[in-house]
């Protein structure tokens, strides 16, 4: 819905992992690989934000260059809810706030994103879309317990105090949670030049 309402926009859309060729290469390692399940924590990690970095150089830096707007779909907000609060690696928080530093260095070509737009679900309705979306093939991130799921979710919270984030109530119908969005960002005043979407 929203690529639809700003198709006249300068606005292109992308998604974490993924978004380039080689980063969508990883991505394939990380959700779809059989073996993927039983990677380590700190070997998803990393894959997560090298993926980022290869999406920050070769696609969010030249659309921001030419005046575009980004979208993404997930961004470091995800690793840290899933990666480390999910998974229950907060050990790794030092880690995930040296990687953030460095993939979105405060540079002229590089920045950190203006918006996060997080979608909040109770844990038993997220796990239950994840379960039943046929619009997507399931990854061993969707099968896991509700545990996983509450403290995925806590984690987003968290990272609220890390960064620009709106949530936005995801249990109501699509269309009222798409004109809470459109909303959102007319109170925003502008487009949001980079925006990760969850």
């Amino acid at each position: 819905m929203l690529r639809g309402k700003l198709s006249s926009s300068p606005v292109v859309f992308t998604r974490e992992p993924g978004g380039t060729p080689f980063a969508e290469e990883i991505r394939k390692l990380l959700v779809d690989n059989p073996l993927a399940g039983k990677s380590t924590a700190l070997n998803n990690f990393f894959l997560f934000w090298a993926a980022r970095e290869e999406l920050q150089e070769n696609f969010v830096l030249p659309a921001l260059q030419s005046g575009k707007h980004v979208f993404s779909d997930r961004g470091d907000s995800s690793t840290y809810a899933f990666q480390l609060c999910g998974e229950e690696n907060e050990q790794l928080l030092p880690a995930f706030t040296y990687m953030r530093q460095l993939v979105f260095a405060d540079s002229i070509r590089r920045r950190k994103p203006d918006l996060y737009v997080i979608f909040d679900l109770p844990a038993e309705v997220a796990r239950e879309r994840a379960l039943r979306d046929a619009n997507r093939k399931q990854s061993h991130f969707d099968n896991r317990d509700i545990g996983y799921y509450e403290r995925v979710r806590n984690g987003f919270k968290k990272f609220a105090k890390l960064a620009p984030v709106e949530f936005i109530d995801a249990a109501r119908a699509p269309e009222e949670v798409h004109r809470a969005v459109m909303l959102l960002l007319a109170a925003k005043m502008v487009i949001p030049e980079f925006a990760f979407i969850v």
